[in-house]
């Protein structure tokens, strides 16, 4: 099921504070509320109190790293965003993470650095919002009885109908006017059940690639290795050659989130942009280029001599099997085929 995906839900996140929209009557309810994206991927703070107090419990001293922040510019009020496939138990290991984000976001300034309260908000199937609702309010009331102070939650359903995509915003406590006025039913995209995918602005997120079906994964790696490539061809054919062109790792992932990834903090996406950057390299380090590619700390230089050399650079980058080179990613492989 789609909505049970972790990119898909992370892309319909991006879409809600978005400034264009993928819904056909245009509406942007969370961003006309002013909220905007602020991170995805941050790490949260606990104070040195919280800390010692999670330590003593045999929670771990390490903060939550919740999938997105919605920053209400004119509060200063986040909504901090974690995406699970389903709902789960307060046995669950899952569990543990809830207990540090409501008791986290407790301490809204210190979690996310700025004065305003911090909303824990669960995004999941709609159909498994009643579970999910009544973990999080049997994990709250555990966390008082302990003795800590427990931030405000809720969920946001995710739902798929003949109508299209739809997201639910439930708080499971009084809230802030602004965030009052989003607890309703919204449609994200209109249109056929089975085009009710948005434009992916993350097309691939290696944290969550171990949480899809394999055909989903190879399917969102492909529309990252596409819109890299896509990106070089563009930083080439402008070059004004005889040149040494630059392309960089940072770059390509820029123009491939339309802008996202300047926001998005995962450890993980170094070595990712380091291994795209590589493998573009070896595809165009061959026969008549042989000798004039190298790779400098996640940036690709490629010595242009003439006309020439640029055409056939930008043929072999649009050549690029990425079908297969998404395949070889998820199965561990870097080689790289041998493309005339």
């Amino acid at each position: 099921m789609l909505t049970r995906d972790p990119v898909f839900q992370v892309n319909t996140c991006l879409w809600l504070v978005a400034k264009s929209t993928p819904a056909k009557d245009g509406n942007r309810p969370f961003f006309d509320a002013g909220y905007r994206l602020r991170s995805l991927g941050a790490k949260l703070a606990f104070s040195a109190e919280l800390r010692t107090q999670l330590a003593q419990r045999g929670w771990g001293p390490n903060p939550p790293e919740p999938d997105l922040l919605f920053h209400h510019l004119a509060s200063g009020d986040h909504l901090v965003l974690e995406c699970k496939a389903s709902s789960f138990s307060r046995e669950s290991s899952t569990a543990g993470q809830a207990r540090k984000l409501l008791v986290s976001c407790a301490d809204s300034t210190t979690a996310v650095g700025i004065d305003g309260q911090a909303v824990v908000v669960y995004v999941l199937p709609s159909e498994d919002y009643p579970l999910q609702a009544a973990t999080l309010q049997e994990l709250a009331s555990e966390l008082t009885e302990d003795g800590f102070l427990t931030a405000i939650y809720g969920v946001l359903g995710l739902k798929i109908d003949d109508e299209g995509l739809w997201v639910e915003l439930r708080i499971g406590q009084d809230s802030s006017p602004h965030l009052a006025s989003l607890e309703d039913r919204f449609l994200i995209v209109a249109g056929d059940p089975k085009e009710a995918r948005p434009l992916y602005l993350i097309p691939y997120d290696p944290t969550a690639a171990d949480n899809q079906s394999r055909e989903e994964r190879e399917y969102c790696h492909q529309i990252l290795l596409e819109r890299c490539y896509v990106a070089a061809v563009q930083i080439i054919g402008t070059a004004d050659v005889p040149e040494c062109v630059v392309i960089k790792g940072d770059e390509l992932f820029r123009k491939a989130t339309y802008g996202v990834s300047d926001k998005w903090h995962a450890k993980e996406i170094g070595p990712l942009k380091s291994k795209i950057v590589h493998g573009m390299a070896t595809l165009l380090n061959k026969k008549e280029l042989q000798g004039r590619v190298t790779v400098n700390n996640n940036q690709v230089e490629l010595l242009l001599r003439d006309e020439d050399d640029r055409d056939l650079a930008i043929s072999r980058l649009l050549k690029a099997n990425t079908v297969q080179l998404a395949l070889k990613a998820s199965s561990g492989q870097t080689d790289i085929d041998h493309i005339d």
